[in-house]
């Protein structure tokens, strides 16, 4: 037996902490690999999971930008600013971390000259189909023919969203209503536009998202085939506000646009905002997403609003739509003034409760980090305000990014991996991400990897070990829709090497449940932390996607960074 195996069995033998073996918590189910991704390179990676949890969308990417842009890899939406308008360059990384990501193959740098040169099909969808079945098949669509972002959560019916991209940089808005496709615009009204959710509403359906058209001087930065680093900032060319159509099998019978927070002050960048997800609060439709605000040096800004729509009895849209702050606060929301802490802020959901949880980029310094951290607001059908707001996040200067809230008010997103809080951004140090299941009204945080073991000995599934690391979506009874890695063996686990792109269903085993309270019973928390953390985590040999920050980073800071490990439970 090895020494390190030894050292890390010891506190179990000596405790007598050996527990007999169960069903874990979540039984994993792989829905789609990195075999199953046809011209990308990269991925796929969760995105969303059909209500009744027949069918999942996934995503895959010829070019890696998202390292770069320092985005979880399944946020590669051109749509949304607030991802990658701050690159490598602008925090204080070295030149070699950010050239490498630059410079190799089929990186950032190719993706930004694909982008403004050719038009050409860069992201993929991975649509997997019989998910809750035993006969699962994927099938590959490029975004010419449309990716779907987004499943109904109704599980009567498996409805989506998403967007097609056309010629000159265009894309529309599409729905899938009853097996029809929709054209929620066509390229003409709206030049750019995107879907992002749909809700029944009587015998119609409310879809929501971004539309605009191009701003000149944006667009002709964006796609001047010029260096990422002075362009990218330009993109996507378009002017966009959150939008709202309501539609049919037959096509749109009304649509309306939200006016911006506020877009006063003149810029050459083009302001964007975007509807994300809608729910049905108290006999009224309420609507989450961001909108766009003045930002420091009058660069754009996107800010975590909503927006009231009513009962919509009349089959109708309000006929004005403001956008309205989560947080009351100047100082909790981005701004001009040099003193404001926050970057970008957005909301990503909301559920029947009017719960909302969201994120906010930190612009200041915190912790040597410049953190994500999620919010969770608490929205008032009544008084049609939000009445609280709070960060959830213990230690300062962590990441902690939401990603989906389902109606029993449980959230999943990702964190830094529990033993990374204190490495600073300075000198190319990666944080690596874990997934988590967090329950707003206990409070109680779960890593997802803890909920994946069947013994304290034992945490492998059909003889193969996962590292979940992004949770995307999560329905009413718990199922997640999650992005992991997957390893043959413990040693190439507890490395994070030869890993495996895989997207994986987390169904709560038949044995075990929820308690009345909606969290997991302590006996199915076995900890699954990883025993040896290494800042040059994962390479090139993990199946090509392997999760943005990790292999580059290695190459450009481990001859200064040296590792950090230590020691805990290896399973067997």
């Amino acid at each position: 037996m090895k020494i390190s195996r030894i050292a890390a069995l010891l506190p179990l033998l000596l405790a007598g902490a050996v527990s007999a073996a169960q069903d874990p918590f979540y039984t994993i189910t792989e829905v789609a690999t990195s075999s199953a991704r046809g011209d990308a390179k990269f991925g796929p990676w969760a995105l969303s999971i059909s209500g009744d949890g027949s069918t999942v969308s996934a995503l895959a990417v010829k070019s890696n930008w998202y390292s770069y842009f320092r985005m979880a890899p399944s946020g590669m939406d051109l749509a949304h600013r607030f991802r990658y308008e701050t690159a490598c360059t602008d925090i204080p990384l070295s030149s070699a971390a950010c050239d490498a990501y630059l410079d190799n193959s089929n990186y950032a740098a190719q993706w930004f000259a694909d982008l403004s040169s050719s038009n050409a099909d860069q992201t993929y969808n991975v649509i997997a189909s019989g998910v809750d079945s035993d006969a699962i098949s994927a099938n590959v669509v490029a975004e010419s023919e449309g990716i779907v972002t987004r499943y109904g959560r109704d599980d009567s019916e498996v409805t989506s969203v998403g967007y097609v991209s056309l010629s000159e940089h265009k894309r529309k808005a599409v729905a899938t209503i009853a097996d029809t496709s929709v054209d929620v615009t066509t390229g003409t009204d709206y030049a750019f536009a995107s879907a992002y959710d749909i809700i029944p509403v009587g015998t119609d359906y409310l879809v929501l998202g971004s539309a605009g058209n191009k701003k000149s001087t944006a667009y002709t930065n964006c796609y001047s085939n010029s260096s990422i680093e002075s362009n990218s900032k330009y993109c996507p060319g378009y002017e966009t506000q959150a939008a709202f159509w309501l539609v049919n099998s037959a096509g749109v019978k009304t649509k309306q646009l939200a006016t911006s927070y506020d877009t006063s002050e003149t810029t050459d960048y083009p302001y964007t905002a975007s509807a994300m997800k809608v729910a049905y609060v108290d006999g009224k439709y309420v609507a989450v997403g961001y909108s766009a605000t003045e930002g420091d040096n009058s660069k754009p800004k996107n800010l975590a609003t909503f927006w009231n729509l009513g009962t919509l009895s009349d089959g109708a849209l309000p006929a004005a739509l403001g956008s309205k702050a989560i947080f009351v606060s100047s100082s909790d929301n981005p701004g001009t003034d040099e003193d404001i802490d926050i970057d970008n802020s957005w909301a990503v959901d909301i559920n029947s409760d009017g719960y909302i949880v969201g994120n906010r980029v930190y612009r200041k310094l915190v912790s040597r980090n410049y953190p994500t951290q999620m919010f969770v607001a608490k929205y008032d059908a009544g008084s049609q305000a939000i009445t609280s707001t709070s960060i959830p996040v213990s230690t300062d200067g962590v990441n902690s990014e939401a990603a989906a809230l389902n109606n029993s008010n449980q959230v999943v997103g990702w964190t830094d991996e529990r033993s990374v809080t204190t490495q600073p951004v300075y000198g190319s140090v990666p944080r690596l991400q874990e997934a988590f299941l967090y329950n707003i009204k206990t409070g109680s945080r779960y890593a997802i990897n803890d909920l994946i073991c069947s013994s304290t000995t034992s945490c492998a599934q059909g003889g193969k070990y996962y590292y979940i690391e992004y949770a995307n979506d999560i329905l009413d009874d718990g199922t997640v829709l999650a992005s992991a890695r997957r390893f043959d063996n413990y040693d190439d686990w507890s490395t994070l090497s030869n890993g495996t792109n895989v997207v994986v269903k987390l169904a709560v085993s038949a044995s075990t449940a929820f308690d009345a309270n909606g969290d997991v019973p302590s006996a199915y928390v076995i900890d699954n932390q990883l025993p040896v953390f290494d800042y040059g985590a994962s390479d090139s040999s993990s199946g090509g996607g392997s999760f943005g920050f990790f292999g580059l980073f290695a190459m450009a800071g481990a001859a200064l960074l040296g590792q950090y490990r230590r020691f805990v439970k290896k399973g067997s």
